[in-house]
């Protein structure tokens, strides 16, 4: 008798754990961003439902918070995409159901399951000038991101609405970045679209209602070249100032004439026979003119590409051009606190972690440099050090800045040993940014920037000596 007690108990006891075991159950399916994705939750009896998502060991945007849900089976459509829509890249997904009942038990399941390469689908337009005179000879250049290779379409037309597509373009993208359009402004051989607001549209064959706009100004002239002057220091004496922040975020700036990636050398002394004091990028780095001289050289200050040591020497004044940077946004990079602060319109909205290059009171090949840079073209992720890096854009001929890598292993991608670093000097001289948003940060993160801060956007690298 008392040994069919015991297993009677025994048994019991085993319901009751499979009862517990099975009182919410998650199911998924293989994942598509921008598709619908079906998450089903079965339980026994139901609750307020939250599902949390990770790619790899990088959080996602939940796909549900606090859900109402009754008992049963219950379908819930995710479309894949995390914070600002940054859609999920084939990979290891991880995904946890929590399920709170009436008497506040709580009950959760937790599955792996594979994510693919997204639909096609646009996901940034950024011109590279706000405004520009359409003399048929300088296209305006636009830069367009795509989730995936796909067919991409755009138009530009009046802002107003009067009339239809005055421009059209075409073509087909493998998915790498970037996808460089050219508008010339023109409707026709010789005749100008009239002056006025526009609005350039990207789009993609398999996802037409997502479209990435953006807006630019032609121009019934052309605007007269700036000449450089005697500037002084670029870099604002007092960061707490955010009016004076952002005065020196939209100020122009002068820079080498030559294309991105082009050197400038800079001489000790005036004369063609001076010792070399350094080179910097000829298209991307800003220079503090300091003096001019009428026999036509210019004394300029500048953090050289070698060392990212502060330099000051000579250029020829026809070596120079002046820039009007983009002045939606801007950002300033602080290499004593390793942060990066964004701006828009002239406010504050928001501070992420950051790391920049280590160096050793020996070598400094590695540091990030100091100074005013132009945001120039996108690039496509690339490799270094076993580990993956998404979303670059150069900023210097030797510095980009772009996501906290990763490294790979079973098809699930590990972000911690990046992320633990940021806040700290660790990258190999470029600017890594926090991939995940926080309510600190402003929801900014490194694909915010990416998809958000085009071409010629100032960035101000504060030094930390």
């Amino acid at each position: 008798m008392k040994k069919a007690a015991a297993m009677l108990a025994i048994m019991l006891l085993f319901l009751a754990g499979t009862a517990c075991a099975f009182a919410v159950e998650l199911q998924a399916g293989t994942i598509r961003a921008y598709e619908k994705n079906d998450l089903t939750v079965c339980s026994d009896e139901g609750g307020r439902l939250t599902i949390e998502a990770w790619y790899g060991t990088l959080p996602l945007k939940n796909p549900v918070t606090d859900l109402d849900i009754d008992a049963g089976t219950v379908r819930i459509p995710w479309d894949g995409l995390s914070y600002g829509g940054e859609p999920v890249q084939s990979g290891k997904v991880r995904l946890r159901a929590t399920l709170t009942g009436s008497d506040r038990t709580v009950e959760q399941a937790e599955i792996m399951t594979n994510a693919v390469n997204p639909v096609p689908a646009a996901v940034c337009c950024l011109p590279a000038a706000e405004r520009f005179y359409p003399d048929g000879k300088h296209p305006l250049k636009i830069e367009i991101g795509l989730s995936a290779g796909g067919t991409w379409e755009a138009t530009a037309e009046r802002a107003d609405g009067t009339e239809g597509p005055v421009w059209r373009a075409k073509g087909q993208s493998d998915g790498k970045y970037p996808v460089v359009l050219k508008w010339n402004g023109m409707l026709r051989a010789g005749v100008r679209c009239e002056p006025g607001e526009y609005v350039i549209s990207v789009w993609t064959k398999a996802l037409p209602d997502q479209v990435c706009t953006a807006a630019v100004t032609l121009l019934a002239e052309r605007e007269p070249d700036l000449e450089p002057a005697v500037t002084g220091s670029l870099i604002p004496a007092d960061l707490s100032d955010d009016a004076a922040v952002w005065e020196a975020l939209t100020a122009p700036v002068t820079v080498g004439n030559g294309v991105e990636g082009s050197g400038l050398i800079i001489m000790e002394n005036k004369g063609g026979r001076s010792g070399r004091a350094g080179a910097v990028d000829g298209r991307t780095c800003g220079l503090a003119v300091l003096e001019l001289t009428e026999d036509g050289w210019a004394k300029i200050g500048a953090w050289r590409q070698k060392d990212g040591r502060y330099i000051e020497g000579w250029v020829r004044a026809e070596q120079l051009r002046v820039i009007r940077p983009n002045t939606r946004y801007g950002a300033v990079v602080d290499k004593r606190t390793q942060t990066m602060t964004v701006y828009e319109d002239g406010r504050k909205i928001g501070t992420l972690l950051v790391s920049t290059g280590y160096t050793t009171g020996e070598d400094r090949s590695a540091d990030t440099h100091s100074g005013v840079y132009l945001m120039g073209t996108r690039m496509e992720a690339f490799s270094q050090s076993n580990h993956r890096y998404s979303y670059p854009v150069r900023i210097d001929a030797s510095n980009l800045i772009h996501s906290t890598g990763y490294s790979v292993k079973n098809n699930i991608r590990n972000y911690d040993e990046e992320i633990a670093s940021l806040g700290t000097k660790a990258s190999h001289g470029c600017i890594r940014m926090d991939p995940r948003t926080t309510e600190e940060n402003g929801g900014i993160n490194a694909w915010w920037v990416w998809t958000h801060m085009g071409h010629d956007t100032k960035i101000i690298v504060i030094p930390d000596e």
